[in-house]
């Protein structure tokens, strides 16, 4: 993504038609294994994938949190139950399935988990990690697309929007587990010949995300104020991410998968947004009119996070496509839909 002088992203008009928008296909169909299938992202990328034509397996410990497509042909579609932490079940899946391709996607994703709960952390998102991605090479994967995380893993960055190349400095032990994550895939990659890609997304948003718990700050202000909850926005507010469109990290997947050769890229539209200004934009679009409650300060937050995914651009074609006003009208009108 190149940059403008006022600061506002510029899509180039020549990068690649977008893949998550219906186009077509630069290759033919692939057998492919999600990891995380019936998660937020995973959902979207199994329906996309289910949708042009490919064979896929979902690897999930819980049951598809949405209906697939209706015309899916006969055994294009197969779900396992199970966790990347049972390391006998990855290796039989593996072989089963011999995927050319693995989009692994399943994770401990909450900061704040991460920091009371650091051995599940290290635990889900390396270990689990390392395992897919060996049972992968040993069962002749060509590619291993990981999800990393564009903004945890860098930290307080001495640049922002940052761009690849910058040193991971994390604050946070999610952060840092990703960031190893990445390491540990490089030596596999080394070992074994199957190369990998890491797509680094920022904050990823849009429909069925889960607004339980510690989720995604976006979901969780869609259904409180839907429902006329009180909304926290913890302290100070002032806090900022780069939000980007879930779409359009689905597409920054298929992408990496289909490249010639592995890549490390932030997926991001290198716009800032603090939780303040979020919370105003989304309460226009709701029609919310109750003054936010200020919670404490969450450890392992950041105060300011963007990404510039110029790599993106050059590598895989890649520029994001769905802006915020539009990203959460689709969003707000999909959890309005849920609660009718």
């Amino acid at each position: 993504m190149t940059r403008v002088e006022d600061g506002t992203p510029h899509h180039s008009s020549t990068a690649a038609h977008r893949l998550s928008e219906g186009g077509p296909l630069p290759s033919t169909a692939m057998r492919v294994l999600v990891s995380g299938s019936s998660g937020f992202v995973g959902s979207h990328l199994v329906r996309w994938l289910l949708q042009h034509g490919h064979e896929v397996t979902g690897f999930d410990l819980a049951e598809p949190r949405r209906p697939l497509p209706e015309d899916i042909p006969p055994g294009a579609w197969r779900d396992i139950r199970g966790s990347i932490l049972d390391e006998d079940l990855v290796e039989r899946v593996m072989h089963e399935v011999r995927p050319e391709v693995v989009f692994h996607l399943a994770a401990q994703v909450s900061v704040s988990v991460s920091m009371r709960e650091p051995r599940l952390d290290i635990e889900t998102n390396v270990l689990g990690t390392v395992a897919m991605a060996r049972h992968a090479a040993a069962a002749g994967a060509r590619r291993f697309v990981n999800t990393s995380s564009g903004g945890a893993m860098f930290g307080e960055a001495p640049v922002v929007p940052t761009p690849d190349g910058t040193l991971p400095a994390p604050q946070s032990f999610y952060g840092a587990s990703k960031a190893a994550a990445e390491i540990y895939l490089q030596l596999i990659q080394h070992e074994t010949g199957m190369s990998f890609a890491s797509v680094r997304p920022s904050n990823i948003y849009g429909p069925w995300q889960d607004p339980h718990g510690e989720a995604g700050v976006v979901a969780i202000f869609a259904r409180r104020m839907l429902r006329g909850d009180e909304v926290t926005v913890f302290a100070p507010g002032t806090d900022t991410r780069d939000y980007v469109y879930v779409s359009d990290v689905v597409d920054a997947m298929v992408r990496a998968a289909m490249a010639e050769t592995g890549e490390l890229c932030v997926v991001g539209t290198g716009i800032e947004t603090s939780t303040m200004d979020l919370f105003r934009a989304m309460a226009r679009e709701t029609g919310y009119e109750i003054e936010p409650v200020i919670g404490p300060p969450r450890p392992g937050d950041i105060p300011r996070s963007a990404l510039d995914a110029r790599k993106a651009e050059a590598v895989w074609g890649w520029t994001p496509q769905v802006d915020l006003t539009e990203g959460l009208r689709r969003t707000i009108e999909a959890f309005r839909e849920e609660l009718e």
